[in-house]
């Protein structure tokens, strides 16, 4: 069985609405894979924008004129403790907060235990 990447052309207005979903669905799963795999989407190139390549203070992800900002937030342990992501769609010419439908959260913060682990994560607006 062939492996079906992930296609950003698809789905289009000129495909049936079942081809619709399935070129979707293999999509979803194409993410998937990936993302399980390597923890970015394929195609995106990541680089440091800011900080250093140990600590940096900012990522970007980037593909052609899209580009994912992350701004990274530290604590005297030099353990990350706020993410928050940003969208531009015009090679970092602006930015806009990759806020979820709901609530408008795009800040990551994550806590850890006295044994520096993960204790818990929570999404919000302050970065």
């Amino acid at each position: 069985m062939t492996y079906s990447a992930l296609d950003a052309t698809k789905p289009t207005t000129a495909q049936t609405r079942q081809a619709s979903f399935d070129s979707t669905r293999t999509n979803i799963d194409a993410l998937r894979d990936i993302l399980i795999a390597t923890g970015q989407v394929q195609g995106f190139n990541y680089s440091v924008a800011a900080g250093t390549n140990a600590k940096p203070t900012q990522v970007l992800f980037k593909r052609s004129a899209e580009w994912i900002k992350v701004d990274l937030t530290y604590d005297g342990n030099d353990l990350v403790t706020k993410m928050a992501l940003y969208y531009s769609s015009n090679s970092g010419g602006a930015y806009d907060p990759m806020a979820d439908l709901t609530n408008g959260y795009y800040v990551l913060t994550i806590a850890y235990d006295g044994n520096f682990d993960v204790s818990s994560t929570t999404w919000g607006l302050t970065p």
